[in-house]
């Protein structure tokens, strides 16, 4: 069985993300889920989701998602956004969430979540447009030399 690595994806809290008590608002959290599995296929991965979505026509949307908040975040902080790879199933990838203040990586969890998301095709002259796909295999080795579990 593969070990489960952890890409850790850097993002710095907005003036415009922060609700009016100064904190993020909540649902930022989701965007900033997405963003650092962008990234994770970029940089951990070596394909870029870019590629992935405008050049293959495979999308990864979310088809589940949720999260849990300890503690607040707030503008003009780093965030560090560790990802994890649970499980990969036959067309789904499911990614775990922490955040923690990227200034105090060892310091206590603000926000934990969950993902799963299916690889659909996204190609128009495609019989299966917006369907779920089975995970390419070059795609499933490469997150499997990353590590799952």
């Amino acid at each position: 069985m593969a070990v489960s690595r952890v890409y850790i994806h850097l993002q710095t809290v907005r003036f415009g993300e922060c609700d009016p008590a100064g904190i993020v608002y909540f649902p930022r959290f989701f965007d900033y889920f997405h963003v650092a599995m962008e990234s994770w296929f970029g940089v951990a991965l070596d394909r870029p989701y870019q590629q992935l979505v405008l050049v293959r026509k495979l999308g990864f949307p979310a088809v589940h998602t949720e999260a849990d908040f300890m503690l607040p975040s707030r503008f003009g902080e780093t965030l560090a956004i560790s990802l994890r790879v649970p499980r990969v199933g036959t067309s789904s990838i499911a990614f775990d969430y922490e955040v923690r203040d990227a200034a105090a990586p060892d310091g206590p969890v603000r926000v934990t979540g969950s993902t799963t998301c299916v690889v659909m095709d996204l190609d128009p002259a495609s019989a299966t447009l917006h369907r779920a796909l089975s995970m390419p295999q070059d795609l499933r080795e490469c997150i499997e030399r990353f590590g799952v579990g």
